[in-house]
């Protein structure tokens, strides 16, 4: 059974697929069904690349890669914070 799922584009991309859907004698609707179809193999492929993994806090703290900390100068007097 289809679904409808609500879909937000811009206004571009929109035209873009209107436009496509004039020259190819399709809806809309089946402009962006056939897109779906065709970028869904190379999308997958691209979520297949392996990307770093995340480490927790307690891990990066005991894997030595800690925190970074960007201490940038400000002008006027300045309270001192604990850490």
């Amino acid at each position: 059974m289809a679904k409808t799922i609500p879909l937000s584009v811009p206004d571009d991309l929109l035209a873009e697929v209107k436009e496509t859907a004039r020259l190819t004698h399709l809806s809309v609707q089946d402009v962006f069904r056939q897109s779906v179809k065709i970028a869904k193999p190379s999308l997958r492929q691209s979520a297949r690349v392996e990307r770093p993994k995340r480490l927790s806090l307690w891990d990066a703290l005991a894997s030595g890669a800690g925190l970074q900390l960007c201490v940038t100068a400000i002008e006027g007097d300045v309270e001192k914070v604990k850490l």
